[in-house]
């Protein structure tokens, strides 16, 4: 009897069948940083998400940092906690040289066990680049597949060591996507990634354009994830014996993105910092007053004074007013505990909303 999916427990975390990739695995932990290498790219898909401010640039970040060199890599790595590193773009095989120092800077700092995956369509894939990328140690390879080039380089890929396996965004398209399965399991893929598509605002006019609708989140194209459920039933139905795993849009902001920020925090958390809602950063912030009573709060090592500003806790923020003539200019700040901390909330303080 051929197993069904339950799709009600399909939720914003996703599902899978069979085993999930390794670096699924770990991003699901929040524990996968992301090197984003160039965001140049020859394929102009309509569905790219990638905002106008890296679309484009050959310029890299890993996470939200922009980099300069492999120390800005390694620290960003260091001080959020990750087991691994998943490398994108625009496509990384136009920065070889870039990524390939990555890989193998990350493998000697931290170790065989850590984990490294890179996506490419394979159009600008070359054998060099295999072997560089092998002798690097690179952990996994996910091919976006947009035409005959990246199904020549899953057949080249495939006869190297790494995990290989296809990522695709879903279109609402039963037969393409299934298409896509049966074509990746001829080829004896080991997994294939199917995530739903998503919705932003560098790729909204070319998904309306194409005539597809966008849900009510705003965030997701109609009848994507809907797609996506119908292939995993599909796969049961047939009995293939291939790891298939469906992300959500939601899965990244809600888990992945969040849960990094929240080991982020821990592992760089300033004596005035408390963890607020969804993984930021709060803390009040207020000019400096030469008084003897700030001075002591100072010195005891309640509050912190930098250049003329001081910071504390937000537990203090009562007392700091009554310390600050009419406590003007009193901040509760709400950041992303990035390095320097990404402001994204400023709300002065009163005695009336003060909490």
């Amino acid at each position: 009897m051929s197993r069904v999916l339950d799709t009600g427990k399909c939720d914003d975390l996703g599902c899978w069948i069979g085993r999930l990739p390794e670096g699924c695995s770990l991003c699901i932990k929040g524990l996968k940083s992301v090197f984003f290498a160039t965001g140049v790219c020859g394929e102009g898909c309509f569905y790219c998400p990638i905002s106008e401010l890296r679309r484009g640039k050959r310029a890299s970040y890993i996470n939200e940092v922009f980099v300069r060199d492999m120390k800005d890599v390694v620290l960003e790595v260091l001080a959020s906690g990750s087991r691994g590193v998943g490398i994108t773009g625009g496509d990384p095989l136009l920065a070889i040289d870039s990524v390939v120092e990555v890989v193998k800077n990350l493998k000697e700092v931290f170790g065989e066990g850590f984990h490294v995956h890179m996506y490419t369509t394979g159009r600008n894939l070359r054998l060099e680049h295999l072997d560089k990328l092998s002798n690097a140690g690179l952990d996994e390879l996910r091919i976006h597949v947009t035409g005959p080039h990246s199904w020549n380089a899953l057949k080249i890929a495939l006869s190297y060591g790494f995990d290989t396996g296809i990522e695709n965004p879903v279109l609402p398209d039963f037969s393409k996507m299934r298409g896509l399965v049966e074509g990746g399991y001829r080829l004896g893929v080991r997994f294939i990634n199917l995530n739903e598509m998503e919705v932003s605002e560098s790729n909204y006019a070319g998904i309306l354009s194409r005539g597809f609708r966008v849900n009510a989140d705003g965030l997701t194209v109609q009848g994507s994830r809907e797609v996506a459920l119908q292939i995993m039933n599909w796969v049961l139905e047939e009995g293939l014996p291939i790891n298939v795993h469906y992300c959500p849009a939601k899965f990244k902001d809600k888990y992945q993105y969040r849960r990094r920020l929240i080991k982020r925090f821990k592992r760089t958390r300033l004596p005035y910092e408390v963890l607020g809602r969804e993984g930021l950063v709060k803390f009040v912030e207020a000019p400096y007053e030469n008084n003897q009573q700030v001075d002591h709060l100072v010195l005891s090592g309640l509050a912190f004074k930098r250049d003329h500003t001081i910071y504390t806790s937000v537990k203090l923020s009562r007392k700091l007013m009554n310390l600050i003539p009419g406590g003007r200019q009193i901040r509760v700040v709400e950041a992303y505990p990035t390095s320097p901390r990404k402001l994204l909330n400023v709300t002065s303080l009163t005695l009336e909303n003060d909490r």
